[in-house]
């Protein structure tokens, strides 16, 4: 699953995703950002690269992906189970990443530090829609209203939403490498996935996301 989801980010398949993430401006020198649910790290890697005097923190459960996060040299790479104290100091954080990844709200709360940014991304319901024949689970309810509703509490309303779609054009293999880096397709064997993919005539996904914006 790690390395499906290698392949698909190096296809630039979430290159727009990666660009407003860029954009998110931060003040002050030498920021820590934090990126919880990192996988392999491919978006703190990009930041990192628009903040070079910034260092990062990668939190994710799974060790094959946290090798691939601690190849940039200003990451620092943890095994962490998110649903715990996160293990930083409270306000020690200037950006906060969440890309598709459980939220444990009061945490993300207590290390962020005043006037440092949280960001969480979550799917839509046209996301990745194509491929919902092939195997990829589909969504249920409105996912911006949960997040909406959870994040209440400890930050109030976003600063901002902004919606990042586009459409990709894919080829039979990376139409199997997204369906396998989901929580169900890995169950099925990778040659079965393109087999279906090319029978499917699949020749490009719609990536349809919204970005939130929290200031703490």
């Amino acid at each position: 699953m790690i390395m499906a989801r290698e392949r698909v980010q190096s296809a630039g398949v979430f290159t727009a995703l990666s660009d407003l993430l860029s954009q998110v401006e931060l003040s002050g020198p030498a920021p820590l950002l934090l990126d919880c649910g990192a996988g392999t790290g491919h978006y703190l890697h990009q930041l990192l690269d628009t903040h070079p005097d910034g260092r990062g923190i990668a939190l994710d459960l799974s060790t094959a992906g946290l090798k691939r996060a601690a190849r940039h040299p200003r990451i620092l790479a943890l095994a962490w189970d998110l649903w715990q104290p996160l293990p930083l100091h409270e306000d020690s954080v200037d950006l906060l990443i969440d890309v598709f990844a459980p939220r444990n709200v009061s945490e993300y709360a207590r290390v962020l530090r005043p006037g440092g940014a949280a960001v969480v991304v979550t799917p839509r319901q046209g996301h990745l829609a194509e491929l919902r024949d092939i195997g990829l689970l589909g969504m249920q309810g409105e996912k911006l209203d949960q997040l909406l509703a959870q994040m209440a509490p400890a930050f109030g309303v976003p600063e901002s939403t902004q919606r990042v779609a586009s459409t990709v054009s894919v080829d039979s293999d990376l139409v199997a490498d997204l369906v396998f880096m989901g929580p169900a397709g890995h169950h099925r064997p990778h040659e079965e996935l393109r087999d279906q993919a090319e029978v499917a005539g699949v020749s490009h996904i719609t990536v349809d996301l919204d970005v939130s914006l929290w200031r703490g």
